[in-house]
C-alpha cells in the first residue's frame, strides 16, 4: 500500500452532534441577564462561531410578551414568608436552647431583600419570556461550543449558562420553533423544590441586548456574512441633523420565515434613541432570531407565526436600520438534511 492509498484509508474525524439550551445558570429566577455592551452582542456570537468554525451551527433566540403579575407577586410573598422563617430561632432537641438557623448563612436569605426588590422592577415594567436553544455539529477536536459568548450575559442575581444535550428529538423543537412560554411554575416552585426553568424572563431593554444585527467596529473582522451598504446612518451629529424618521410601514414579506439577504455593515454602534423601536420587538406570539452556520457562511433568519406578525416584526428591523431585503427560506436547513438517518431518527 502506497503511502497516498495509506492515508486515502484513514477515516474522516468523528462528528459530535450537540443540541443545546441557554439558560440561567443558579436558576435565579428573578434574574434578567444581558450582554454588557450594548448592542454587539451578536458581532461577538458570529465572530466566535467564525472561529470555532464548525461544520453546522444553528442558534435560535425565541421570545414572546407575557404577563407574570399575579405569580410574581406570590413569588414575592414567598420568599418574604421563607425569610422571616429563617429568622426564627431554631430549638435545640437536646438541650432545649435556641440556636440560629443555619439558612442565617447562605445565599438565599442574605440575597432575599435584593431579590424581593428587583421582583418589583420586574413587575412594574413589560415582560417577555425569551429562551434560547440551538444545534452544533463540529470534529470532535474542533474548539468548544462552551466559547459562544452566553456566559458573559448577566445581573447581578445570575448569568447564563450552555447546557448541552445529545438527544436527537431536540431536533424536532427547533424546526417547529417551540419554546416553554409560560415559566408560572418555575416561579411558584421557586423557594421550595427549585428547577432551572428552560426559559428565562427579559425585560425590552434586556431583549433588544440580544436581537440585533451586527455593529460595531467588530463587524470588519466578520467574514461569513453577506454585506450590504447601510441604508441608515448612526451617531449624533453624522447628517447636520436629526435624522428623519422612518416612514415605509410594514412591508410586504415573502413568507413567515425569510432570511435577511443582504445585512448592512454598520460600523457605527446605534445609541439609545436609533433602537427605541426593538421596545416592541416581542408579540403576543412567538418570535425568532437566528443564525445559521455552514460550510463557512452565516444568515439571519427572522420568523413569526402570521404574515401580518412578520410584517410588523420586520418593520422594526427596518425603522432601525432602514429598508432590508428579505427572502423566503427553507423550514429545514440544507445541512439537516445531510446528516445520517439515525440523527434525525
Amino acid at each position: 500500500m502506497t503511502a497516498s492509498d495509506s492515508s486515502q484509508a484513514q477515516p474522516e474525524s468523528e462528528k459530535k452532534v450537540r443540541f443545546f439550551n441557554v439558560s440561567l445558570r443558579n436558576g435565579i429566577v428573578v434574574s434578567t441577564p444581558s450582554y454588557p455592551e450594548k448592542q454587539v452582542f451578536c458581532t461577538h456570537l458570529i465572530r466566535s462561531i467564525e472561529t470555532a468554525n464548525p461544520d453546522f451551527a444553528w442558534i435560535q433566540f425565541l421570545f414572546v410578551k407575557s404577563k407574570y403579575g399575579p405569580e410574581l407577586v406570590r413569588l414575592k410573598n414567598s420568599m418574604h414568608r421563607a425569610k422571616l422563617a429563617i429568622e426564627q430561632p431554631a430549638i435545640d432537641l437536646i438541650s432545649g436552647q435556641e440556636r440560629d438557623r443555619r439558612e442565617l448563612h447562605r445565599d438565599f436569605y442574605r440575597q432575599a431583600d435584593a431579590r424581593m426588590k428587583k421582583v418589583d422592577d420586574i413587575a412594574s415594567k413589560p415582560t417577555v419570556t425569551l429562551a434560547i436553544q440551538g444545534m452544533w455539529v463540529a470534529d470532535s477536536d474542533s474548539k468548544s461550543i462552551g466559547t459562544l459568548p452566553f456566559d458573559h450575559c448577566s445581573d447581578e442575581h445570575d448569568s447564563l449558562a450552555l447546557f448541552q444535550y445529545r438527544d436527537p428529538r431536540m431536533l424536532l423543537e427547533l424546526l417547529d420553533r417551540r419554546m416553554v412560554e409560560d415559566i408560572s411554575e418555575y416561579l411558584r416552585r421557586y423557594t421550595g423544590s427549585r428547577l432551572e426553568p428552560p426559559s428565562f424572563i427579559a425585560t425590552p431593554e434586556e431583549l433588544r441586548s440580544y436581537i440585533h444585527l451586527p455593529a460595531g467596529e467588530g463587524v470588519e473582522s466578520l467574514r461569513s456574512l453577506k454585506w450590504g451598504t447601510p441604508k441608515k446612518a448612526f451617531g449624533r451629529g453624522q447628517l447636520g441633523g436629526r435624522e428623519p424618521a422612518y416612514t415605509g410601514g410594514p412591508p410586504t414579506v415573502p413568507a413567515q420565515l425569510v432570511r435577511i439577504v443582504e445585512v448592512p455593515r454598520t460600523k457605527d454602534i446605534p445609541d439609545d434613541g436609533a433602537v427605541l423601536p426593538f421596545n416592541h420587538l416581542a408579540s403576543p406570539t412567538t418570535r425568532t432570531f437566528e443564525i445559521v452556520y455552514s460550510k463557512g457562511k452565516a444568515e439571519i433568519i427572522l420568523s413569526a407565526k402570521t404574515l401580518d406578525d412578520m410584517g410588523s416584526y420586520a418593520d422594526l428591523f427596518n425603522q432601525v436600520y432602514g429598508e432590508l431585503e428579505l427572502e423566503t427560506v427553507d423550514l429545514l436547513p440544507a445541512f439537516i438534511r445531510e446528516l445520517p438517518g439515525t440523527v434525525l431518527a
